[in-house]
């Protein structure tokens, strides 16, 4: 069997769960570091470690199965285009 033109449905799936994870997390930081301290906002400090933690550890996932998947061939492009 031939190597895929395509990363794998895993690697896609953590991929974007994690852009998502990373974009809550920055747009509740932003909401955050202006409110009072109050019980609510301690629990969006808590909620926004938490969500750090896990994009820690499905950036540690993720590389164990980049190391057990290779990913595909890169997509003809000029050289310019691959040296940058």
């Amino acid at each position: 069997m031939g190597k895929s033109l395509r990363y794998t449905y895993p690697a896609i799936f953590f991929h974007w769960l994690m852009a998502a994870m990373i974009f809550v997390a920055f747009a509740m930081g932003l909401y955050m570091v202006d409110l009072r301290i109050s019980p609510d906002k301690l629990k969006l400090y808590a909620w926004h470690k938490w969500i750090g933690v896990a994009v820690f550890m499905l950036a540690a996932f993720r590389l164990w199965w980049r190391l057990l998947n290779a990913p595909p061939p890169a997509a003809p492009m000029p050289a310019w285009q691959r040296n940058l």
